[in-house]
């Protein structure tokens, strides 16, 4: 988890005023800090100054250290399907989630994500364009169009909900990767009345391990059975070779 103590460091050598920087870490959910290295979240939290005014959707596209790798991140007002949007908007552009988290300040209804993508088409004339990428997100949020992303249920799933009281539970998902998964899951929820407070993503191998505080009641079975057609959950007790929790 990362350590606030020096997430603040970090943050006092941003433009970032120190009672925002204060009021957003003092809020952060433990899942969001989980397994995040301090810088990165240093770096979320100051992409929020300044403070997002009405109706205002801001994108950032970034290239990085890892040919073939982009870091984008939204920050706009939260709301229903909002995760949906952007991870449908991505997959339509043909990008592969290979990182991503999401977080949301309910007090401010503010609603930050952060992903890393990689793109098929490195290294040819048809790569990232970033300002194209920005615009085509921006007007995507602020749209609020729903997204159809072309997605092949694929198994072994393996979903495990646990709940937490105050009507709040931490969902698991364990999944083949592949464009287009997060889309699916994000909206899963998003039409079974499920808001999502945070949400992490982390490709391992051929799999993804992603994990998303939810307020509602998702059934584990019904996710598992979507994202993986008939090769999910009960129906497979195996995955690669290791027995899994059942719910």
């Amino acid at each position: 988890m990362a350590g606030l103590d020096e997430v603040r460091r970090i943050v006092a050598l941003t433009p970032l005023p120190p009672v925002l920087a204060d009021e957003l870490l003092d809020r952060a959910p433990a899942l969001w800090l989980r397994d995040e290295s301090p810088d990165v979240i240093a770096a979320d939290v100051a992409f929020c100054h300044p403070s997002l005014g009405p109706g205002e959707v801001r994108v950032g596209v970034w290239p990085t250290q890892v040919a073939g790798t982009t870091r984008v991140a939204v920050l706009a007002r939260d709301r229903p399907g909002l995760l949906a949007t952007t991870t449908g908007a991505l997959a339509g552009d043909g990008l592969s989630i290979l990182r991503a988290a999401a977080v949301t300040w309910p007090h401010r209804g503010w609603a930050l994500q952060r992903v890393l993508v990689g793109d098929p088409r490195a290294g040819t004339s048809a790569g990232i364009e970033p300002g194209l990428l920005r615009a085509r997100l921006g007007s995507a949020v602020r749209s609020g169009a729903g997204v159809t992303v072309p997605f092949a249920p694929a198994g072994p799933v393996h979903v495990d909900v646990e709940e937490l009281g105050g009507g709040l539970c931490e969902v698991s998902v364990s999944a083949p990767d592949g464009i287009g998964l997060l889309w699916a899951i994000s909206s899963w929820f998003e039409h079974h009345g499920c808001n999502v407070l945070v949400a992490r993503a982390n490709a391992a191998g051929a799999y993804a391990e992603d994990a998303f505080l939810v307020e509602g009641a998702p059934d584990a079975l019904e996710l598992s059975r979507h994202l993986g057609g008939s090769t999910s959950h009960d129906d497979a007790a195996l995955h690669d070779g290791v027995p899994l929790r059942q719910s």
